[in-house]
């Protein structure tokens, strides 16, 4: 049998791709699963989790320290590739540097005596964004707003440590809940999925290679160029959308209209998306500085982008951290399920962290669509290039990050980079007014017409 990376649907030996999203389909994992083993002499397996095209998930209990983990085994049909082996082991080595209350914990990979290459990490009982989303609807601008800080705090961390996510969105984000009934999120899938396939460049992104899913993704990433920081802020900024109005900013009714809309139209209002609801002031324009098609005009930091939304949102984030509070679920041990809480329930807020210094980067210039179009191929029909562990788990991975402190939304309308000022970011109004169209725009008839030939041929 073969199984859809992206999906999980599983088909016949005979059938190369998945007929839902054209993924190339990889042969599944063994039918014998691992329940009642013990996994590198320490890991008690109890049950299976899940099953994704990379392998399958297991709950799993540390035979001395008692510890539960959800353990990640590689799909043997790629433990004999030794770049994916290598890649795999390097990647969940960058992802296991991340420290961080609303990350989920890497404790351990290798492979075993057998050829059996794992990965053990934080086991968290909750349920994805996703799950909230479909269930609720558009989210009240305070809650939203708690779950987004957590999130742009955790992806802050990564981008410290040089690590892109790349597949930001509702399904990698978890959500429990604390004591007091406030939400805590857990940002899953740093860095895994990505590791699979390619050479063994040290440099794992690669110009021309999409990984991520379309819905959520960066106009830079649908492009397949290399990736920063500004790209995972890109696809936070759709993740709060999502929260505050119910539905994306670029609704279409297809992958392939989205990915047009993208790069080509401007984002809908937050008004005129949900003419039903009020939004705080200042709350587009926020935005507006994170959607930028042009990463050059976009908020230059997380943090940056975080606070001006807990500002205008009326989300407090001055208060000083006090006791955690430790967050334990049903059926799962306490130990590595607290999370920092301040005692009203308010999430921690984020300390903050010295970014390196911006390097001199030329403007963005205007690109043509063939980039694009070629990485839509890779993404969609060519395969390998989206990766899934669980069944909603996404293809993640690290990156070289450029975090840069303000200003953070500049246009750049020469060759010489702005001075950094420390001022903020630029009025709402730089590069986003109506009718105009911004560096990296794309000719809507044009996109149609070759992406429609690209998606024929798949």
């Amino acid at each position: 049998m073969k199984i859809c990376s992206v999906c999980s649907t599983q088909y016949p030996d005979d059938v190369r791709f998945c007929p839902n999203d054209g993924q190339t389909l990889r042969a599944a994992a063994p039918a014998t699963d691992l329940v009642g083993q013990v996994v590198a002499d320490r890991y008690h397996v109890l049950k299976k989790l899940g099953e994704g095209g990379m392998g399958q998930v297991y709950l799993a209990e540390h035979v001395k320290m008692g510890r539960r983990s959800a353990i990640k085994v590689m799909n043997p049909s790629m433990v004999h590739d030794p770049d994916a082996v290598s890649r795999f082991n390097r990647e969940a080595a960058n992802a296991s540097r991340i420290t961080h209350p609303n990350v989920c914990a890497i404790y351990d990979f290798g492979e075993t005596t057998d050829g059996t290459i794992y990965l053990a990490m934080e086991f968290i009982e909750g349920e994805p964004l996703t799950d909230l989303l479909q269930r609720e609807g558009a989210l009240a601008p305070l809650r939203a707003a708690h779950i987004f800080v957590q999130v742009a705090d955790a992806l802050q961390a990564a981008h410290d440590l040089g690590i892109v996510h790349r597949d930001l969105k509702p399904d990698n984000i978890m959500l429990t809940r604390a004591r007091d009934g406030a939400d805590v999120v857990k940002v899953v899938d740093f860095g895994i999925a990505k590791a699979v396939g390619g050479d063994d460049s040290q440099k794992v992104t690669k110009t021309g290679l999409v990984v991520g899913t379309p819905e959520f993704m960066s106009p830079e990433q649908l492009a397949g160029d290399r990736l920063d920081g500004r790209s995972d802020l890109y696809s936070l900024a759709l993740v709060l959308y999502r929260m505050l109005a119910g539905k994306l900013p670029f609704e279409a009714t297809s992958v392939q209209e989205t990915m047009i809309k993208r790069l080509t139209d401007e984002p809908t209002k937050l008004a005129a998306a949900r003419p039903d609801l009020t939004f705080p002031p200042g709350l587009q324009e926020t935005l507006d500085g994170a959607l930028a098609r042009n990463p050059a005009e976009r908020y230059q930091s997380v943090a940056k982008f975080a606070a001006d939304v807990a500002a205008v949102t009326g989300l407090g984030r001055g208060a000083g951290p006090t006791t955690p509070i430790p967050v334990t679920r049903a059926g799962a041990s306490a130990e590595g399920k607290t999370q920092l809480m301040d005692a009203g329930g308010a999430v921690k807020p984020a300390t903050p962290r010295p970014a390196p210094p911006a390097s001199p980067q030329a403007p963005a210039k205007r690109r043509s669509l063939v980039p694009a179009i070629a990485g839509a191929v890779v993404l969609l029909g060519a395969g390998g290039g989206y990766m899934l562990w669980g069944h909603r788990g996404g293809a993640t991975g690290p990156d070289t990050a450029h975090a840069r402190t303000a200003p953070d939304t500049v246009r750049r309308d020469s060759a010489t980079p702005p001075a950094a000022s420390g001022g903020g970011r630029a009025t709402a109004t730089s590069g986003r007014d109506h009718g105009t169209t911004r560096a990296g725009g794309i000719d809507p008839a044009k996109a149609g017409a070759l992406l429609n030939g690209w998606f024929d041929r798949i």
